[in-house]
């Protein structure tokens, strides 16, 4: 199956030479207003420099909020202790995929239910994180970002619930009394943070900043975001509405500081007034049966909306009890496609993580295809969700059809994904959208629109489809976001009539693709003449760390005979015998007789269009 998707990429692989000498950049962190970011320092070799500062106010068009292009990445959270953290990072890097790590609430106690009074102290267990400032460092080093699980309340015992009542920085009833935000930590009584009070916010912002300090990227914000019914808020809202927004708002915008441009949550699923302008949000404790893999995604399919998040993902294979291989597999095949991706289990669980080392030989290699997949179509993804920042009305970059279906992309170019939900299944019943044709990714069978039909569906094979007509930009294989830049990209076309797709582009980090700073490239396939005819446009915009020239590989299926020739700007391209020899080469192409698929290959400036004529 991997070769369904990794062949002819040996030219990706080349570029993965490089990466001992890719370095992260260290994320060191300034005091910045909302909604403005610093420009960063350096632009990679063969990109351009705009010019235009990265540290302007923007105003956002009210569309999804983009989060940092490294939440689109693999995301991976745990129970576990420093030692255990440091371990997971090197299995990872030396073995898969992944891009965020977390440590839920036993950063603060190794003790779940015995130590109520460090729920929440802000402070690192010292006898579980002996040294947190080199843990986070040592993450950052291999390209890791870093989050910690966060509630908003303040145990009575903990000595900062003192100062809290004294300055009256927690929610209060009638008579200026604390009210209970209580909590499961072995929690009888908390105070519960007035994120509408101006002193409070300056007061958690300054708790978390030791943190933000040293690498802290983003926050898993657990409980509903709301507070006690009968708290009066300081300023006089008393909205629990409100009160959520600002749950989100406030710990999304410390983490834009911190990441000096774009920040990223994981929340509850509660709705609450223009929440996905602070991305994200995932689907809550879901229980590790196949029963809780369909409730996970009836809960996903109901997002996608102003009041909830674009921006979403769930517990991989269930957090309350264990799942077997087969769910596991299952499981996170779907959520390849989702638009975040994360692995998550309760403490007592597999020491309350999801990673592939726990299950079967065969469930690892799965892990490895899937993820190697998702990383490969972030050109795909990370378009799609600029697509859905930039135009209107809102074209979400995942939907789905009902509960049972989701859709990457939109227009043109799509792929829809049908999870498999039942246990021992081998095929799964498709209901195929009208109109288009339907081809299946991993055998090239095609189905008609608005047909229902059986299909295949092995335990290593979800059943996915792509649109007649698409355009999908693929990139090359990473184990974490950017490792290697968006050069080479391939062009998976399937040919049917005039379609065409644009791919978006941004830097990834700051905010300023809502001032503008992005670039455009339209992609063009035509077969009505009963020739394939594909045009790349010139880039349209800028944005810092565009490349200057890139190398396409176009995919071009369902050939049933070789052409006789291949022309770019009307110039013969050369023939090669094998895909080796084309890889060899910078510009040349290759009829794949087997997978009746064409393979041309040439690196031109973006700033230039370009017509391949087979």
């Amino acid at each position: 199956m991997a070769d369904r998707f990794g062949k002819g990429n040996a030219m990706h692989h080349q570029h993965r030479r490089l990466l001992g000498n890719v370095v992260l950049l260290c994320l060191s962190l300034c005091s910045l207003g909302v909604g403005t970011v610093l420009a960063q320092s350096d632009t990679p070799a063969g990109t351009a420099q705009t010019g235009a500062s990265s540290s302007a106010p923007v105003a956002f068009n009210g569309n999804p909020v983009l989060p940092p292009q490294w939440a689109f990445g693999v995301l991976y959270g745990s129970y576990h202790d420093q030692a255990q953290v440091l371990s997971d990072m090197k299995q990872l890097r030396e073995n898969y995929s992944g891009d965020l790590y977390w440590i839920d609430s036993s950063w603060l106690s190794g003790n779940y239910n015995q130590e109520p009074a460090r729920y929440i102290c802000f402070t690192f267990d010292p006898q579980q994180f002996p040294d947190p400032t080199l843990m986070i460092s040592t993450l950052h080093q291999n390209h890791f970002h870093f989050g910690v699980w966060e509630w908003p309340w303040v145990d009575q015992e903990c000595p900062l619930y003192k100062r809290g009542v004294a300055k009256h920085l927690f929610v209060e009833d009638s008579t200026g009394n604390v009210v209970n935000g209580k909590g499961w930590h072995g929690n009888k009584f908390t105070g519960v943070f007035d994120f509408t009070n101006p002193e409070t916010v300056a007061w958690w912002r300054g708790l978390n900043e030791p943190w933000t300090d040293v690498g802290l990227n983003f926050f898993k914000l657990d409980t509903g975001g709301g507070y006690p019914k009968d708290g009066v808020l300081q300023d006089g809202n008393n909205s629990q509405d409100h009160y959520k927004t600002l749950y989100r708002k406030i710990p999304y915008e410390v983490s834009a500081e911190a990441n000096r441009g774009r920040g990223f949550v994981l929340t509850h699923t509660q709705k609450s007034p223009n929440a996905d302008q602070y991305p994200g949000m995932w689907t809550g404790d879901s229980h590790a049966t196949w029963e809780g893999l369909v409730a996970e995604m009836r809960i996903a399919s109901g997002l996608n909306t102003p009041d909830t998040t674009a921006f979403w993902c769930g517990d991989t294979g269930g957090y309350n009890g264990v799942p077997d291989d087969e769910l596991y597999i299952r499981w996170l095949e779907y959520t390849t496609f989702t638009p975040c991706q994360e692995f998550f289990g309760s403490k007592p669980t597999l020491t309350g993580s999801r990673f592939p080392w726990q299950f079967s030989k065969q469930a690892q290699d799965i892990f490895k295809t899937y993820t190697q997949l998702r990383y490969r179509l972030l050109p795909f993804s990370y378009s799609n969700a600029q697509i859905q920042y930039h135009e209107k009305p809102v074209q979400y970059q995942v939907h789905w059809i009902g509960s049972a279906q989701i859709v990457n992309g939109s227009g043109d170019s799509q792929v829809l994904v049908q999870p498999v939900t039942t246990a021992g299944a081998t095929t799964a019943s498709v209901s195929f959208p009208p109109g288009s044709g339907w081809i299946d990714y991993w055998t090239g069978t095609i189905y008609k629109g608005g047909s229902t039909q059986t299909v295949p569906a092995p335990i290593d094979r979800e059943p996915v489809f792509i649109k007649t007509g698409s355009i999908i930009p693929m990139g090359s294989v990473m184990q974490w976001v950017n490792q290697v830049p968006a050069d080479p990209i391939t062009l998976d076309i399937y040919p049917a009539g005039s379609t065409n797709y644009t791919l978006y582009e941004d830097d990834g980090i700051s905010t300023q693709y809502a001032a503008g700073a992005f670039s455009t490239t339209k992609f063009t396939s035509d077969n009505r003449l009963k020739r394939e005819v594909v045009t790349i446009g010139a880039a349209s915009g800028n944005y810092n760390g565009k490349l200057l020239e890139r190398t396409y590989v176009l995919k071009i299926n369902r050939q049933a005979l070789s052409p006789r020739k291949v022309a770019r700007d009307r110039k013969a391209v050369k023939k090669f015998a094998s895909q080796a020899d084309l890889d060899a080469v910078s510009e040349g192409w290759f009829y794949d007789a087997k997978n009746k698929t064409v393979w041309i290959k040439f690196r031109i400036f973006t700033s230039t269009a370009t017509t391949v004529v087979l």
